[in-house]
């Protein structure tokens, strides 16, 4: 028989079990409108190799069978317990069933991802060996619309493990993959905000307070990204969160470190932290927004920056060349705004427009960045948002060149997966004529972009593609090793040219240390893409050259 205090509002209630020791663990799951998915979550947690646990399904007031389908559950085990309240979103939701939870230690798994059968055995055990106060595994994105799966590295990066500050600032903040001790919770009165992007709201004071983080360094839980209908593609708005979706939570995770007595403690982490992961969520909520709504969101991300952290100066700028350059920049003390990126382009087909060719890709990104470079609209958002500066790489002036009319199109590897009707000659890369376009090309985008951008404020980042790969306890040679240097050759002609020709500022990537591809990257380890220590040194050279 279960016994418990009596409940007041904001105040987690401590539950036990007459008779014997509480259960180990509590799962915590929000239900709303997830019938298609919910079945696949529940099975999946039945079928753990860990038993001693609790299921927590809090019935959001979902108008589909989700509830019949909880009901089903609770009727054939016991360890399933629904729990029916009206709508309210994930955060109180979530914050509902902490309140009526009483396992030694506590998950919020998603209702319409799941996990593998080892998921419980191996955080818990990982917690008890290591004394931990908090456990986390890595995790499989899964596309619901394509049915590929990568795996989000949650543990590290090149090889090393994140220490705390490090975690805090770069942590994967999907609070679905944690165990936690739950006087852990309890003990400093941290639940979720009634917010968009709730998790960001707790999981860097989760970490913080821990007395240690465990790692599982194995994807044991399976992400769905792209459900039709979720919070994430359509997000539950509050009032206060409009056109500030993520700033509420982020001013909760910050009132909850000065509230504990921790903020000037990790205020720089935090700092870095806020930058890095409104970054991040800039690249998500861009494709969901009009232009309007979205330039609202991005000033109200400044005023809020510039509240909290005053003597940080933001700069306004411009991003064109490799997609790992957004990496870069998104490293920086300054907000990286996906509207002012140029990626999948090159100088060719900048100053070569064409007109009416029609091009689909299954990636919106890619489908409206290679919209821009078929349009050329780079001078177009450059003189309506007249950026200070202009940051670039040539990184994707490897790409062969379509010559359509007169126009060209960059061959881009995103183009090479689009749909694209149109006729026209394919101009190899290393060729004569394309090494004659190119010089031609380069001197006239110089001449026109230093109409709205002075010289010194051109930031030529001499980035290559990367000929090896691994980890910081070692790397070997890329096997395409003989074409990776000679694009490197080339690249650096079009980057001696470009500097004898424009009095620009220059960052020489060559000599600086780990200059690799991390193995782990998500999407592969790819000449194209260095690793995240790298791209973190880059990016203070540029800030360097943005306080000067």
């Amino acid at each position: 028989m279960l016994t418990q205090n009596k409940m007041s509002k904001g105040l987690i209630a401590k539950i036990t079990v007459e008779g014997g020791n509480p259960m180990k663990i509590s799962i915590i799951i929000p239900v709303y409108n997830v019938e298609k998915y919910l079945n696949q979550c529940l099975e999946s947690i039945a079928n753990q190799t860990f038993t001693d646990f609790e299921v927590l399904m809090i019935n959001d007031g979902s108008t589909d069978n989700s509830e019949t389908i909880c009901k089903t559950w609770a009727a054939k085990d016991s360890r399933f317990k629904l729990y029916t309240k009206n709508n309210e979103g994930p955060s109180l939701t979530r914050n509902y069933g902490l309140k009526r939870a009483h396992g030694e230690y506590i998950c919020f798994i998603d209702s319409d991802d799941w996990v593998d059968e080892r998921f419980l055995k191996a955080l818990y055990n990982k917690a008890i060996d290591e004394n931990a106060d908090m456990s986390e595994c890595d995790v499989y994105r899964y596309n619901n619309n394509t049915g590929q799966k990568t795996i989000k590295t949650c543990w590290g990066t090149v090889g090393r493990e994140y220490d705390k500050e490090k975690r805090i600032k770069r942590g994967y903040s999907g609070i679905w993959r944690c165990l936690f001790k739950r006087s852990l919770w309890i003990d400093n009165n941290i639940e979720f905000p009634d917010s968009h992007s709730q998790a960001k709201g707790v999981y860097a004071l989760s970490v913080a307070l821990a007395n240690k983080v465990a790692c599982v360094r194995e994807p044991l839980y399976y992400y769905r990204k792209f459900r039709e209908n979720s919070l994430s593609a359509k997000p539950r708005i509050n009032e206060f969160d409009h056109n500030a979706e993520g700033i509420e939570s982020f001013k909760y995770l910050i009132a909850g470190f000065k509230r504990l007595g921790i903020f000037d403690k990790y205020k720089n982490a935090l700092r870095r932290m806020l930058y890095i992961k409104s970054s991040e969520s800039f690249a998500g909520l861009y494709l969901l927004r009009e232009k309007e709504n979205f330039a609202e969101l991005v000033d109200n991300y400044k005023n809020f920056l510039k509240d909290f952290f005053p003597d940080s100066k933001q700069i306004s700028y411009i991003t064109f060349g490799g997609y790992n350059l957004n990496l870069i920049v998104r490293d920086m003390d300054q907000l990286n705004n996906p509207y002012l990126r140029f990626n999948f382009s090159s100088i060719i087909s900048v100053m070569n427009p064409v007109k009416d060719v029609d091009i689909k890709h299954g990636n919106k990104y890619r489908q409206i960045m290679l919209r821009r470079d078929i349009e050329s609209s780079f001078w177009e958002i450059l003189v309506a948002e007249r950026p200070e500066y202009l940051v670039m790489d040539f990184i994707e002036e490897r790409f062969d060149i379509i010559k359509t009319g007169s126009g060209y199109i960059t061959k881009s590897d995103a183009y090479d997966g689009a749909t694209v009707s149109i006729e026209g000659e394919i101009i190899p890369r290393f060729s004569k004529e394309c090494n004659e376009i190119w010089k031609k090309s380069c001197l006239q985008f110089i001449k026109e972009l230093t109409k709205y951008i002075r010289p010194s404020h051109i930031i030529l980042v001499k980035n290559y593609l990367s000929e090896r790969h691994g980890t910081l306890d070692g790397t070997v040679p890329f096997g395409e090793l003989e074409s990776i240097i000679k694009v490197n050759n080339m690249l650096k002609d079009y980057y001696r040219f470009f500097e004898a020709n424009c009095n620009c500022t220059v960052i020489d990537t060559v000599g600086i240390d780990n200059y690799f591809t991390d193995d782990g990257y998500e999407y592969g380890a790819i000449p194209s893409h260095l690793n995240e220590i790298v791209n973190g040194d880059i990016g203070s050279l540029i800030e360097e050259k943005f306080k000067e």
